[in-house]
């Protein structure tokens, strides 16, 4: 699957979801496509591989800073709590599960991401429990603060746990099944899909529902938000990356696995919250494609300087 054909398929994802708010009945199913992208994922990761670098810990670090610093700025500039819910859900993703690859079409080192994939998906488990509870103030207030950090923590262990912990068992029982990451990645790519279109669905049919009150504005404001958060995210990744890892630090940061935000501000919020992470998801591909265009342009200059050499030597 080439890549301009990839942020075609998801802007379509989106345009049929808005077409066909019907497919929201489909929402149950979020959780499940998840667990299958990771299972997938984890089954070819090889973790031997793995050097954690000083750069690492800070991507961690700003991962978590970006999503509940964006959530807090956006608290204090307005009232609008679903708005700085989504802030929160689009900066708090760990790094894509397709991150290794596109730093493999980018010809750099996704060793590198790996790494950072696998740590930030681990910590960002760890917090979500706590933070999700601390951004839904009113749903857990007073004393049911550590029922909401159990009640996440189930989730988050069914969702995220347990998908890795079965990839792992089922690569040491079957070692030929690391190569499935590769050989199905179109399959797990119309999964994500597919899960796209049905959290298109459900946004849909959430604004579309005069009982709701969703104004233009304010879906303005979401999508200007998780720009924000994309362009931060990679940024700040290259200057916090060391010297010679700059691009792979950005990758890191900057590609998102929304879905796993998606699902949870699925269960834990309403389809606007959703939104956040759901508009990332194009932004941050699109992303990926100038930089997949930038190399394209980078091969064709070396190429015709390497023919222009060739034609003099042959003078």
């Amino acid at each position: 699957m080439s890549a301009m054909i990839r942020p075609a398929a998801l802007v379509g994802a989106f345009v049929v979801g808005w077409f066909f708010p019907q497919g929201a009945v489909l929402r149950p199913l979020i959780p499940w496509f998840v667990g299958f992208m990771l299972f997938m994922t984890f089954l070819g990761l090889d973790v031997h591989k793995m050097a954690v670098r000083r750069s690492h810990m800070a991507i961690v670090i700003f991962n978590i800073l970006i999503g509940v610093g964006g959530y807090q700025i956006v608290c204090f500039l307005s009232s609008e709590k679903s708005l700085a819910l989504a802030t929160f859900f689009a900066g708090m993703a760990p790094t894509a599960t397709a991150a290794p690859a596109i730093a493999r079409f980018l010809k750099r080192e996704s060793e590198y991401i790996v790494t950072g994939l696998l740590l930030t998906t681990a910590c960002i488990t760890i917090a979500l429990p706590f933070l999700i509870p601390w951004v839904l103030q009113e749903e857990y207030a007073g004393g049911k603060f550590f029922v909401g950090v159990l009640s996440v923590a189930k989730s988050v262990a069914t969702t995220l746990v347990l998908p890795i912990v079965l990839a792992r068992t089922h690569r040491a029982i079957f070692p030929s099944s690391k190569t499935w990451t590769e050989r199905f990645k179109n399959v797990t790519f119309v999964v994500w899909i597919l899960m796209v279109v049905i959290i298109a669905c459900r946004a849909s049919a959430f604004i579309r529902d005069p009982a709701n009150g969703v104004s233009p504005t304010i879906l303005f404001y979401v999508g200007a938000s998780s720009l924000i958060v994309c362009v931060a995210n990679f940024t700040i990744g290259y200057f916090i990356g060391e010297k010679e890892y700059r691009a792979e630090a950005s990758q890191t940061l900057g590609q998102k696995n929304t879905a796993v935000m998606i699902c949870f501000a699925t269960l834990y919020t309403g389809p606007l919250a959703s939104l956040g992470p759901t508009i990332y998801v194009l932004w941050h591909n699109l992303w990926n494609a100038a930089q997949l265009a930038l190399v394209a342009r980078q091969d064709r200059k070396a190429l015709h300087a390497e023919k222009t050499a060739a034609n003099k030597h042959a003078e």
